[in-house]
């Protein structure tokens, strides 16, 4: 309860255009907890984001590994 209440009070996103850092963002389009939107807002705010939308819900990383997990590796490889 006391997570939900300080999600509902305080937002990243005024700080996200002042993030340097390359991001990966990866959201499922299926996703019921979070939805994809964030992902898009997310993308537009960070100057060096890439948003990879892929077919399945919030549990991606475990459940779509196979197409998930070289996205991961080759973004890592890309900005080591």
């Amino acid at each position: 309860m006391l997570q939900l209440l300080a999600g509902a009070g305080w937002s990243s996103l005024p700080a996200l255009p002042l993030i340097r850092q390359p991001t990966l963002i990866l959201a499922g389009d299926d996703d019921p907890i979070i939805p994809l939107v964030n992902a898009r807002i997310m993308g537009r705010l960070l100057p060096h984001a890439r948003l990879h939308v892929y077919s399945d819900g919030h549990l991606g990383l475990v459940t779509s590994a196979e197409e998930l997990a070289p996205l991961v590796a080759g973004f890592l490889r890309d900005e080591a």
